[in-house]
């Protein structure tokens, strides 16, 4: 039987300021929130409730990327150029370090141990093991300018790992002027680059590591096969200049887009039908979004943020695929839910590293 995403729970309260982030955990039992108001949320997407919550003090929760498989260990990046590493057990545990020294944490990309940090030009590689251990590996350095944008500030906009043509460890960094940029960190080295035309806002590769969705900033997203760079077709949506999040979900079986009109869309990958709409309030700015398959119980949840704009705080919606009669095109299918387990709601203050 077809299914459609509909609205699970509508996730306020806690926050006063945009949504920055968001993040399933490995099974997707918890749903982790982050914000500009210095606050990281961690809440049952079973039940609604919110479990958890830890105070930055004033230093916006930019990134946060979950330890897979743990259940009970995430990464957040801050705005001071901290990293804090959060254990959730008996109690919760918060530990940190500095990674950038004068930038934000904005981007986190994990693989086994290996944790990539991104801000502003800089790109770092880390090994994360145990509680509060830290070690560089290496650093990244951005691509070299061509003409047309030699005049352009270096600005990292997603980091993502994938297994490639080029190597089974391949991060891709994503720069809003600069292209894309394969790095192979078997090989310690740059493997290859995507050149695009357009402006890079935001970007997410296909699991089979052969395709790239990219938000183009200026009218929606445009789809490119890695292994000749070229351009498939595209998506329109509105971005009005903003970095708009996009995500391969369902497995690369569909992409999700943000929204600067309150309307995030689902695209089939394959031939760029729309699937989907999750409505929100039609002045409402989604620029957090974030989604999720449980293959043992296809299981499927979606996550969307909002900005904070006319004195409106922001807030999440989540939603779940329920089966129906009649999707039309829809060719998503939907076996069965489980329940979750559920804890009591606590908060943490953590005196921050400067």
């Amino acid at each position: 039987m077809p299914l459609q995403y509909k609205l699970y729970h509508h996730l306020e309260g806690e926050h006063q300021d945009t949504i920055t982030s968001l993040a399933f955990s490995s099974h997707g039992t918890f749903l982790a929130i982050g914000s500009l108001d210095g606050k990281l949320s961690l809440w049952s997407t079973l039940s609604g409730r919110k479990l958890h919550v830890v105070v930055t003090g004033s230093n916006a929760v930019l990134s946060i990327i979950w330890m897979t498989p743990s259940e009970n260990h995430l990464l957040c990046g801050l705005a001071n150029g901290v990293v804090i590493s959060i254990h959730i057990d008996d109690c919760v545990t918060v530990t940190g370090f500095t990674a950038h020294s004068s930038s934000p944490v904005e981007y986190l990309a994990v693989m086994d141990c290996i944790v990539v940090t991104g801000t502003r030009s800089e790109v770092f590689l880390w090994n994360h093991e145990g509680t509060a251990k830290w070690t560089q590996l290496a650093q990244i350095l951005p691509p070299p300018s061509i003409s047309v944008n030699h005049e352009s500030e270096v600005i990292v906009t997603s980091l993502a790992w994938a297994r490639t043509k080029y190597s089974e460890r391949t991060l891709l960094v994503a720069y809003l002027h600069h292209g894309i940029l394969l790095w192979d960190a078997i090989k310690v080295k740059t493997a290859h680059f995507v050149y695009v035309k357009t402006l890079v806002g935001s970007m997410s590769v296909s699991r089979d590591g052969n395709v790239l969705v990219v938000s183009n900033v200026t009218s929606g997203f445009d789809i490119y096969h890695l292994n000749d760079s070229s351009l498939d077709g595209s998506m329109l949506q509105p971005s009005n200049g903003m970095l708009v999040p996009v995500a391969f979900i369902h497995g690369g079986q569909a992409i999700l887009g943000g929204s600067t009109c309150g309307k995030v869309q689902i695209w089939d990958s394959t031939d760029r039908s729309l699937l989907g709409t999750l409505v929100h309030d039609t002045k409402d700015v989604v620029l957090s979004i974030a989604a999720h398959v449980e293959s043992r119980e296809d299981r499927f949840l979606i996550a969307t943020g909002t900005c904070a704009l006319e004195g409106r705080r922001g807030y999440v919606q989540l939603w779940h695929a329920v089966e129906v009669e009649d999707a039309g095109e829809c060719r998503l299918y939907l076996v069965r839910f489980h329940s979750r387990l559920e804890f009591k709601c606590s908060q943490t203050v953590i005196p921050m590293v400067s």
